[in-house]
């Protein structure tokens, strides 16, 4: 797999996870009180999901860079 469609699939998966977290903090302004803690517990582990996926996506694309510019060298070697 290359690293455009690694960094591709994780970018998207970013995106969808931080679309849901946004919809569980607008849930949140109208829960219970009851279940307020777990729709915040819920809220902080997809929050870390969200950006594990964000900053792996960034380092992948930086990691395709790095080898493409790796090619160039030793093509001009």
């Amino acid at each position: 797999m290359s690293y455009k469609q690694l960094y591709a699939q994780y970018f998207l998966q970013y995106k969808n996870v931080s679309k849901y977290v946004k919809n569980l903090r607008r849930q949140l302004k109208h829960v219970e009180p009851l279940k307020e803690r777990e729709v915040k517990r819920r809220l902080t582990i997809l929050y870390s999901i969200c950006l594990d996926l964000k900053h792996t996506s960034e380092y992948i694309k930086l990691c395709e860079r790095r080898d493409s510019l790796d090619e160039c060298k030793t093509i001009v070697k």
